[in-house]
C-alpha cells in the first residue's frame, strides 16, 4: 500500500504557474479569471467535477443541486420524508391511496401557477417514461389525478408504507407541462426553484438568475454559476486563485487536497455526511466470483479500515451495510467481512476490473482498484483494471460484462427498498448475477410491510443474507469535503450533497430577518 500511497502524490502549481493553471482551464470562461475578489458580488461560482446539465433528454434537465427545481417532498437528515412543494399529505384505504396538500402560491418561473394540474402531468411524464423511475419507485402507482387546485391524489396497486419517501427528490420533479414533447424529453425548462436557468453551456457551466417570484426566501446572491472543472487540481487551483468561490459536490476535493485548502488563510473547509456510499461489485454470474468462496475471500482480504485511512483520510466511514447509515433504523451494520481461506484460483481467465473514467477525478477508486489488483494476483490471477467512458461502464454493468466494478450508490428515496431492488432482487435493473429465492420473497414483503418494526426485521434478515453471500462489498459511506472562500458567508452542503443557495451570502451582508 506504501507504493499505491506514493504514486497519489502530485505537485500543485504555486503562485504565478497556479494561476496560468487556473486561466488555461477557464479561459473561455463567462466571468474573467483573476486572484483576488469575484469579479460580481452578486454571483456566486461553484466549481463541480461533473457536468450539471442534465439534457433535454432526462428528467429533469439540470441536476437537482443547482437549486432550479423542486419537487413534492425531499428528505431530511434522517432520511424521512418533509415538506416540500407538498405541505402534508395523508394515506388512506390502508395505504392504497395517498393525497398530498400543495403549497398555496406556488408559481413556474414564467409567473404561471403551480397547480394540482400540473403536478399530476408532471408525475405522468415519468409514469409514461420508465427510463425516468430506474428504482421503480412510482412502480405501484396506478393512477395519479388532481383534486381542485391544490390536492394530488394517488391511487396504488398495492399498499405502500414509504410513499411520501418514494415521491421524493428526483421522484417527483415538478417541471411545467408545456416543457414536455411526445417522448417525455424537454423542449425547454421551466420550473419553480429559487433560481432560473439563463444559460447551459454542456460540459462547461450552468448559469441561472435568482427568481424574483420564488414562494420562499429569497436568496442573497442574484445569480449562481455551477462550472465543470473535471480534473481536481483544476478545482482546487480555481478556488485558492479566487476565481471561484466554492467546491461543492459530492467527491468535489480529494482527501490528499485538505491540508493544503486548511492552510490557506482565505478559505473554510467543512464536511458532511451524505447519502452515498461506495461498493465494490462482484459479477456473480461468471467465474471466479460466481462462487461465495471467492467473494467472501476477496472481501476479507481487503482490509477496509486500512484502505478508506489510507485513500478516503478522514472522507469516508467503513460501511457495514451495503447503503447510506444514515437511515439508522434500516441499517445494521451487519456486514463485517472476516478472514476465509484462499480458495483454489487454478484454470481461471483473466480478472478485469472496470472503472468508470469520471468518477476517477472525485474518489480514490484507481488506488483502491490497484490494492484489490494486487491481491487478486497474489493469489495467482490474471488481473488488470480498465477504465471506461461513462456510457461503456454504464452498460458493461448493466449487461454483466465484467468481473469486478467500483462505483457509488446513493440511496436517493431513503428506503431500503431503492437498493434491493435495484441491485438484488432477481428481476432488478442492475442484478449482480446473484438470485436467491430468500431474498426474492422479502425484497417485496419488505416494500409493502405497513408496520415499521416488521419492516425493519425483513430488511435485518436481508442484510444478513447480504453479509453471507456478498453479492456486493460495501466499501465505505462517504463523508465529502467542500471548501468555499470567506469572500461567502453561511455556505453549506447537505446530505444529499446540495449547497445551501438560499442561506449563503456575501461575508458582511447582514442577514435577512426572514432567514433568521
Amino acid at each position: 500500500m506504501e507504493r499505491i500511497k506514493k504514486q497519489e502524490k502530485w505537485a500543485r502549481p504555486r503562485g504565478l504557474a497556479e494561476l496560468l493553471w487556473v486561466i488555461l482551464f477557464l479561459g473561455l470562461s463567462f466571468y474573467p479569471v483573476h486572484a483576488g475578489p469575484a469579479p460580481d458580488p452578486s454571483c456566486l461560482i461553484i466549481g463541480v467535477g461533473r457536468d450539471f446539465y442534465e439534457g433535454r433528454g432526462s428528467r429533469t434537465f439540470l441536476h437537482g443541486s443547482t437549486g432550479a427545481w423542486e419537487a413534492l417532498t425531499r428528505l431530511d437528515e434522517k432520511l424521512g420524508a418533509e415538506p416540500w412543494l407538498a405541505t402534508s399529505w395523508e394515506s388512506r384505504e390502508g395505504g392504497r391511496v395517498w393525497s398530498f396538500r400543495l403549497r398555496d402560491g406556488v408559481r413556474f418561473h414564467d409567473g404561471s401557477p403551480f397547480t394540482a394540474r400540473e403536478a399530476a402531468l408532471s408525475v405522468q411524464r415519468i409514469l409514461d417514461n420508465p427510463r425516468f423511475d430506474p428504482g421503480g419507485n412510482l412502480g405501484e402507482v396506478v393512477s395519479v389525478t388532481p383534486r381542485g387546485r391544490l390536492e394530488l391524489v394517488f391511487q396504488l396497486e398495492r399498499p405502500v408504507p414509504t410513499f411520501p419517501k418514494r415521491v421524493a427528490y428526483y421522484s417527483s420533479p415538478m417541471i411545467k407541462p408545456d416543457c414536455f414533447d411526445g417522448k417525455g424529453g424537454l423542449t425547454s425548462f421551466i420550473a419553480t426553484g429559487p433560481f432560473k436557468l439563463n444559460k447551459a453551456l454542456p460540459g462547461r457551466e450552468v448559469r441561472l438568475d435568482a427568481f424574483n417570484g420564488y414562494w420562499g426566501a429569497r436568496p442573497s446572491y442574484e445569480k449562481v454559476i455551477f462550472k465543470t472543472i473535471p480534473d481536481a487540481r483544476t478545482r482546487v487551483a480555481a478556488l485558492k486563485a479566487g476565481a471561484i468561490d466554492a467546491v461543492a459536490d459530492v467527491g468535489g476535493i480529494l482527501p490528499e487536497q485538505i491540508a493544503d485548502l486548511k492552510s490557506d488563510p482565505g478559505i473554510r473547509v467543512d464536511q458532511v455526511e451524505v447519502a452515498t456510499t461506495h461498493v465494490l461489485l462482484f459479477n456473480c454470474g461468471v467465474p471466479p466470483f460466481d462462487r461465495p468462496g471467492a467473494r467472501r475471500w476477496l472481501a476479507g482480504a481487503l482490509d477496509r479500515e486500512t484502505v478508506v485511512d489510507l485513500f478516503a483520510r478522514g472522507g469516508g466511514v467503513v460501511a457495514g451495510s451495503p447503503y447510506t447509515r444514515l437511515g439508522r433504523n434500516m441499517a445494521f451494520g451487519l456486514i463485517q467481512p472476516a478472514r476465509s481461506p484462499m480458495p483454489d484460483f487454478s484454470g481461471e481467465k483473466e480478472v478485469v476490473l472496470i472503472l468508470h473514467g469520471g468518477t476517477l477525478g472525485r474518489w480514490p477508486y484507481l488506488s483502491i482498484a490497484q490494492v484489490v489488483v494486487d491481491l487478486l494476483r497474489q493469489a495467482g490471477l490474471s488481473a488488470r483494471i480498465e477504465i471506461r467512458e461513462p456510457g461503456s461502464f454504464q452498460e458493461a454493468v448493466k449487461s454483466r460484462k465484467y468481473h469486478l466494478a467500483i462505483q457509488p450508490y446513493t440511496l436517493m428515496s431513503g428506503d431500503p427498498d431503492f437498493f434491493y431492488s435495484y441491485f438484488i432482487a432477481g428481476e432488478a435493473a442492475r442484478n449482480l448475477g446473484w438470485v436467491h429465492s430468500e431474498a426474492d420473497r422479502l425484497i417485496p414483503a419488505a416494500r409493502y410491510e405497513m408496520d415499521e418494526i416488521k419492516r425493519a426485521s425483513i430488511y435485518r434478515r436481508l442484510e444478513t443474507l447480504m453479509a453471507d453471500y456478498l453479492p456486493l462489498l460495501p466499501l465505505y459511506h462517504d463523508k465529502p469535503y467542500y471548501a468555499f472562500q470567506n469572500r461567502v458567508a453561511d455556505f453549506t452542503m447537505d446530505h444529499m450533497f446540495r449547497p445551501g443557495l438560499i442561506r449563503a451570502r456575501p461575508a458582511g451582508d447582514e442577514l435577512p430577518k426572514e432567514r433568521l
